[in-house]
């Protein structure tokens, strides 16, 4: 099969999904499965529900410097690899009523839990460069036809790809 006809698979997506693998697995009694991108939005029966998905990407080209030959000047050019950071986000959504315990309380043993089987897998099979790092975490408290609290954690996790094709690791 020709490299043309094969589905792509960049190195960030390679790492939402090892994120997405080390979430589910060896979770502990109790912790729902958690899903890639929720597309449907769940009912209060549903709850907790967990997901995980990227977001924003930085990207830095790096650059090595060439003596340009017509004016005797050094000049920057790209060199011929990236350096790259993937924001993963981990989501947790928890009923939030007077009936129910506090939702941010709710929220808490799901939260950390993300942060040890993420930060805990390491270099996910060698694609980072390090460990995830842990960037912060976001409460938010909405009322739609039930109240739920969203927690959401971000994971920075650096990598590195080719400058011409980020399915190629440096």
């Amino acid at each position: 099969m020709d490299r043309a006809d094969e589905p792509m698979s960049t190195i960030r997506e390679q790492i939402v999904a090892a994120v997405h693998t080390a979430l589910n697995t060896e979770r502990p009694a109790g912790i729902p499965e958690t899903v890639r991108t929720r597309v449907e939005s769940p009912g209060p029966d549903a709850l907790p529900v967990l997901t995980v998905y990227q977001g924003r990407e930085v990207v830095s080209p790096k650059h090595a410097e060439k003596a340009d030959p017509g004016r005797g000047e050094r000049m920057a050019i790209r060199g011929d690899i990236v350096n790259r950071k993937v924001d993963v986000n981990f989501e947790v959504l928890v009923k939030a009523g007077k009936d129910d315990p506090p939702a941010d309380q709710a929220a808490d043993p799901y939260l950390a839990w993300a942060v040890r089987s993420i930060i805990g897998a390491g270099r996910f099979g060698g694609l980072a460069r390090r460990p995830a790092e842990e960037q912060g975490t976001q409460f938010s408290y909405e009322q739609a036809d039930f109240s739920y609290c969203r927690a959401t954690t971000t994971f920075r996790i650096e990598y590195q790809s080719k400058t011409d094709d980020a399915e190629q690791l440096k």
